[in-house]
């Protein structure tokens, strides 16, 4: 079964396989009075009121579990989603990439209250609101701690002085380059990301390594009703997949291209200026998109692009005016 829902409706197929008698599902419109309808959501309602997360025994015999697949019904998608789960479930887990999860997990519950599985962490790494597949890469490989620093160059002839920060003098980590360098320009770009969340009302603090793996989540609420604001939720992960993306990046000149040397640290100016511009271009291209007739990939919708920019421009005029006459 390729289905995404697989684990759910797996239990479900075996506990009506065991039944002798005949069953019969009947779809009925919810909310509207039916008996059982509403009992089941009384209880849905009551197990997610539940303080901790009760178990439940969902497995599946195997006389009863559904083999195979229609080939009539198969694409090539289908087939290597199914592949990839018969992989996955014989590999054991990175330890590197659970601590991740974890990291990404504690920082969703703190901002938001939320508890994602890892599923979701990992389709928030591939999230539309991550502007390009270069940052949505970068945030799966941190997440995975995958990114090649520090240790990754322990035992490369030749790489020994890549372990270490030559401005820290201490082991090189992805979570020291993005929060706490003196020369990776990562104290200039948070304050500036932290300017622009304040003109928006966005709540903000310095991030750590997993408020950053986990800013795909829509996780900005608003004070009085509790429900996500859409707009705000998608300008912080653009805000901070660009700006921890940009962070890497000048750490990569830096010591790849002038060898660590503290003489050729990129300046406050100039990490400023790039940082502008950055964003600027953003905005320029999600406007395009917006506004576009032939339809791009992943692109907003005007309204989603006015609420994103609001607030955010020195003349918001313009920026509802360009989208206004889409």
């Amino acid at each position: 079964m390729l289905q995404s829902n697989r684990e759910t409706l797996e239990p479900i197929i075996a506990t009506i396989r065991r039944r002798k008698g005949k069953t019969t599902l009947v779809k009925v419109k919810g909310h509207s009075g039916i008996t059982g309808n509403e009992e089941a959501d009384k209880l849905a309602a009551k197990g997610a009121d539940q303080p901790h997360q009760q178990e439940v025994d969902i497995r599946v015999p195997n006389k009863v579990k559904v083999k195979g697949a229609e080939l009539s019904c198969m694409t090539q998608a289908l087939l290597y989603a199914g592949i990839r789960r018969e992989k996955a479930g014989k590999t054991p887990p990175r330890r590197k990439a659970t601590a991740g999860l974890d990291a990404a997990r504690y920082a969703a519950k703190e901002k938001a209250g939320l508890t994602p599985k890892d599923e979701t962490i990992w389709k928030s790494t591939r999230a539309k609101s991550v502007p390009n597949n270069r940052q949505k890469e970068f945030l799966w490989k941190l997440a995975h701690d995958a990114l090649k620093c520090g240790s990754f160059w322990e035992g490369k002839p030749g790489c020994e002085h890549m372990v270490n920060c030559p401005s820290c003098e201490v082991t090189e980590t992805a979570e020291h380059t993005l929060t706490n360098c003196r020369s990776s320009g990562q104290e200039t770009i948070w304050k500036l990301v932290n300017k622009m969340c304040e003109e928006r009302n966005i709540p903000w603090s310095h991030p750590d390594i997993g408020t950053i793996a986990s800013c795909g989540i829509p996780c900005v609420k608003n004070g009085e009703t509790g429900k996500i604001r859409t707009g705000a939720s998608r300008l912080r992960t653009i805000l901070i997949a660009q700006s921890a993306h940009l962070i890497w990046k000048l750490r990569c000149e830096w010591r790849m291209g002038h060898g660590g040397d503290p003489a050729k640290v990129h300046t406050k100016h100039e990490i400023h200026n790039r940082w502008v511009d950055m964003i600027n271009r953003t905005i320029r291209f999600d406007i395009m998109a917006a506004k576009s007739k032939n339809p791009i990939r992943g692109a907003p919708r005007p309204a989603t692009a006015l609420h994103t920019w609001i607030n955010t421009l020195q003349d918001d005029s313009i920026l509802e005016l360009i989208l206004d006459s889409s």
